[in-house]
């Protein structure tokens, strides 16, 4: 029959002689036909990408045998075989995997004059000069493409470099395909056109068998079946039943399970199958290339037609045997890219479909599909990246070990990094900051990898999920911590409130600013030259902003005058520019155990606005003479330029005036020749410190002056913690813990009533001239009766009990009594640089001595005061919250430290809360005491015991005492009459009384 004589519905095949595969193991004898040309309109999308040569739909290919059409024939009249094990009797073809399953007789003669090797040999030539290494290729690979452990193929004349193998083509790298697939576009496309062979006989051959009724066949021993179980599909034979309806089955581990009929998914044809085969089939299943789902669904696509499972095995396989068969459906099952089951109504117009049918996907849906997976498998990957690092961070032994801080934040984390710290830096608290649900979600899911790294080093997805509704800060600063990314005492104190570690780059460059370019001063033609004064300056070792100093100038008449000078920055600071609304945000200098943050940059603050050393610096002098009782006389304040020649720490000030009083019974000279021995190695003069210990009897004049007017002091003395800023990051940093108190250093009394002196002649001066400033007052408070107070011991006891009665003091801009100062108008000036407060009384002050307008009014006084005190009460919470952490730290460090103190008084009497103050650290601690007369009934101000940590945890800044045992008092008197054999009364580390026998 000629072609133009076939029917329109004809498939063309090749004659069986010609494609008659050969023994196994040997080479085919004749020459394969070659299967290259297809037309010029059958190709898809991938036919189209590779270059492949197309075909009009429906037609053989050219050259194709006229004996095609007598082969289908005949193999439609063929009998059907009785057994889907019996097929291979029917078929032409050997070798395992060729067995045809109940499909009829006309699928089982055309699967035989198709033979999956022969077309693989075709495809050679395609290809060019290759010869044959393995036969029959390993099932799931096309037998022409190289499998991935063993090349069946090899070049014969031209080495091709492994380097041009790359997964690539036309249009560039597929997910989902794996190479074997893509290394040859040419042999690709040959095996696709081959395909579309095989598929147009499968359907040709499905419509004759069709009316047959084809079924996947009823349950019973020995079948073959898939079932539904935890939401996965599990393989299994049939081995007995269970009950009237159910069965047992017996999956690839031997484990038998029940099986309801509604469970069933998939029934593979024939049956007598045994739990061997069960194995074999999963094994197979898993092998399968699932790179050829991509080829497969390029041909569906074509027509976009549904396809059952038998067109589909067929497509892929040239095959539909139960094993490929089931491989087809797993495979079918595992994709979530190309294929989709067919809705019901397409599926009932799929042609005798007992195993489903499936649909392809658009290739808009495919695109979309692809997109999402690439970005799955990369969220995938950067997972796993991210619990690799953590793990290997945690591994490591020191932290030069671990990526830094910095690489932390720049590396490729930086964005869970980010997201981390923002959680860990977040309040926690309902009412804080909402943070961005991104960054949020991302926190928790490093978390969440975090913690199974540390469990057990096993990711479970790619994140976007996490532990919990909300990611906890606390969790997020250890994981932080723990891996480097943060030092392992970062101040988090400050920045859960939003307080920054470093100055802003805007107001760095301001300040970079002005020093490059000063702005004119605008005292110039009024500001002193008070040079040839000799000014000291006292401060801690520590201290890196000086924004005072003391001179003493003698007079004719034998008297003396007072000089505080204050530090001048606003000669550089204008009202209104960036750095002054900088201090008015940030209030004040903060200061913390480890360094301390400016209100200002500290080029400025640390530079020009300091009195320096040695250098003529800018200053507000404040000039006084004191009256015989101790009283302000003639105050002045004028600008004024200063050179320090003295700087000295608070201790060596302290020896000084030490040695001074310690030949306080010689004459005046030699009291000065004694300071001056005594402070030799910093080279002060007799003449300095002659005039060092006269502003020291200043001082003390002016201390009985406001005595006699009533002040109130509280001689309680102040923990100052410190830690090297360097230490921020080490396990065990060098913490200590000082006791100062200025009723205990002549020097810093000395300095303390000198300051308070200064802000009460600007307070005078600015009352008489009605000037706005911002004053600070107190209320009188109800002090106890003096009887009570003469009762208690001198020291910090009075000063407990005075403290707990003192009022909040109060800014305003009109003048204020100042109770516990006993001044009548009273004004902070001494501290520009550290506290916004002075910088406005310097601001007011000096546009009054120039006869300007006052930039600052007295309702923007009130205003800036108020935010100021908010502001403070903010910065005073840190400052106790970073303390506590220290101390916390310090406890924690000398676990097991005893602890001399002294009972100052009640704090809560009816909770037996009782008040201690630690000796040797002048820290103030509460204590609940046990009932009994080892804790309340012994308990009196003064008297003296030993507390020792019972719990510390620095991370909240909590710490606990209990009293370990009286030492001075009515009970340690009475245990020290204990004799050998008595029994005394200690107390335990819980509080309780223990009873106990000393021998």
């Amino acid at each position: 029959m000629s072609r133009a004589a076939a029917p329109p519905n004809a498939v063309f095949m090749p004659e069986a002689s010609a494609l008659r595969a050969p023994s196994r193991g040997r080479q085919a004898p004749h020459r394969p036909v070659p299967f290259r040309s297809y037309g010029p309109h059958s190709a898809g999308p991938l036919a189209q990408a590779t270059g492949a040569p197309s075909r009009p739909p429906n037609r053989p290919p050219a050259g194709a045998p006229q004996a095609v059409a007598r082969t289908v024939a005949a193999a439609a009249a063929a009998p059907a075989p009785r057994h889907p094990h019996s097929a291979a009797a029917a078929a032409t073809a050997s070798g395992p995997g060729k067995q045809l399953g109940g499909g009829g007789a006309a699928a089982a003669a055309a699967a035989s004059f198709i033979p999956r090797r022969n077309v693989a040999t075709a495809a050679y030539r395609g290809v060019g000069g290759f010869r044959q290494r393995q036969w029959p290729p390993p099932l799931g690979f096309p037998p022409y493409l190289p499998h991935p452990h063993q090349s069946t193929c090899q070049p014969q004349h031209q080495h091709q470099p492994q380097s041009h193998l790359a997964q690539s083509g036309p249009q560039g790298p597929r997910p989902g395909v794996s190479g074997r697939s893509s290394l040859f576009p040419a042999a690709r496309a040959q095996w696709a056109a081959d395909a579309r062979f095989r598929l147009h006989a499968a359907k040709s051959s499905a419509a004759t068998t069709s009316a047959s009724g084809q079924s996947s066949g009823a349950l019973q021993v020995g079948s073959l079946v898939e079932f539904e179980k935890n939401d996965r599909g599990v393989l299994a034979v049939l081995v007995a039943q269970d009950g009237k309806k159910n069965w047992f089955a017996a999956d690839a581990s031997g484990r038998r399970t029940s099986i309801a009929p509604k469970q069933v998914q998939l029934v593979l044809p024939g049956g007598g199958y045994s739990e061997g085969d069960v194995a074999a089939y999963v094994a197979a299943a898993e092998g399968a290339d699932m790179g050829l789902m991509e080829i497969a669904w390029e041909i569906a696509a074509e027509s976009g037609a549904p396809l059952d499972l038998r067109e589909l095995a067929t497509l892929l396989y040239d095959d539909t045997t139960p094993k490929s068969l089931y491989i087809t459906h797993r495979m079918l099952r595992k994709d979530t890219l190309y294929f989709k089951p067919a809705p019901r109504s397409a599926a009932a117009a799929a042609a005798a479909a007992p195993y489903g049918a499936y649909v392809p996907r658009s290739a808009d849906d495919v695109a979309a599909l692809r997109r999402q997976q690439e970005a799955a498998e990369a969220a995938r990957q950067a997972a796993e990246a991210w619990r690799s690092a953590v793990a290997g961070a945690r591994s490591a032994k020191s932290r030069s070990q671990q990526p830094s801080a910095a690489e932390w934040a720049e590396g490729p984390f930086a964005d869970r990094i980010a997201a981390l710290r923002a959680v860990a830096l977040s309040s926690g608290q309902q009412s804080g900051p909402r943070l961005d649900e991104s960054a949020l979600a991302l926190a928790r899911s490093s978390l969440q990898l975090a913690t199974s790294a540390s469990a057990s080093g096993v990711v479970s997805g790619g994140g976007g999920g996490g532990g919990g509704s909300r990611a906890d800060p606390d969790a997020a600063a250890d994981l932080l911590t723990e891996i480097g990314a943060l030092r392992r005492h970062e101040p988090l104190q400050l920045l859960r409130r939003g307080l920054p570690l470093t100055t802003p780059q805007e107001q760095e460059r301001e300040a970079m600013a002005l020093l490059a370019s000063p702005p004119p001063d605008p005292d110039a033609a009024t500001r002193e030259d008070l040079t040839a004064l000799p000014v000291f300056t006292i401060d801690d070792a520590s201290t890196t902003e000086i924004d005072d100093g003391l001179s003493l100038e003698r007079l004719a008449d034998g008297g003396i005058r007072i000089w505080i000078h204050v530090a001048d920055p606003t000669r550089w600071i204008r009202p209104g520019s960036g750095l002054d609304a900088a201090g008015a945000g940030r209030t004040r200098t903060l200061y913390l155990p480890w360094g301390s943050l400016p209100m200002f940059p500290r080029v400025l603050a640390e530079g020009p606005f300091s009195l320096r050393e040695g250098q003529v610096c800018d200053a507000m002098s404040v000039c006084v003479v004191l009256g015989r009782d101790g009283s302000l006389q003639r105050p002045r304040v004028v600008p004024s330029r200063v050179r320090v020649s003295h700087k000295l720490t608070y201790d060596q000030a302290d020896a000084v005036l030490a040695a001074a009083a310690a030949a306080a019974t010689a004459s005046a000279e030699g009291a000065a020749a004694a300071g001056a021995a005594a402070v030799e190695g910093f080279s002060l003069n007799a003449a300095a410190a002659a005039d060092l210990v006269a502003l020291r009897e200043a001082a003390l004049a002016r201390h009985a002056y406001r005595q006699a007017r009533g002040c109130i002091e509280i001689p309680l003395p102040e923990a100052k913690i410190h830690v090297p800023y360097s230490h921020l990051d080490r396990a065990r940093p060098a913490v200590t813990i000082t006791r100062v108190s200025q009723w205990e250093s002549a020097s810093r009394a000395l300095v303390a009533e000198m300051m308070i002196l200064a802000g009460e002649a600007v307070g005078a001066i600015g009352s008489e001239a009605a000037l706005p400033l911002p004053y600070r007052g107190q209320d009188a408070p109800e002090l106890p009766p003096p009887e009570v107070l003469e009762a208690l011991p001198e020291g910090p006891c009075r000063g407990f009990a005075l403290k707990r009665c003192m009022t909040r003091s109060v800014v305003g801009p009109q003048p204020l009594r100042h109770a516990s100062l006993a001044l009548d108008a009273y004004v902070q000036f001494t501290s520009p640089i550290r506290r916004y407060s002075d910088m406005v009384a310097h601001h007011n002050l000096k546009a009054w001595l120039r006869g300007e307008a006052l930039p600052f009014s007295a309702g923007q006084i009130e205003s800036l005061m108020a935010a100021a005190g908010e502001t403070g009460r903010e910065l005073g919470a840190a400052e106790r919250e970073s303390d506590n952490y220290w101390l916390a730290e310090y406890l924690r460090l000398n676990w097991g430290a005893e602890y001399p103190a002294v009972a100052l008084g009640w704090q809560r009497e009816d909770l037996q809360l009782a008040a201690f103050l630690l000796e040797r650290e002048g820290l103030e601690v509460v204590v609940r005491l046990p009932a009994g007369a080892a804790g309340a009934e012994s308990f009196a101000p003064g008297n003296c015991c030993v507390l020792v940590p019972s719990e510390v945890n620095p991370a909240t800044g909590f710490y606990r005492f209990y009293l370990a045992g009286w030492t001075s008092g009515v009970l340690a008197e009475v245990e020290g009459e204990g004799e050998e054999g008595e029994e005394v009364v200690e107390v335990g580390e819980e509080g309780e009384e223990v009873v106990g026998t000393q021998g």
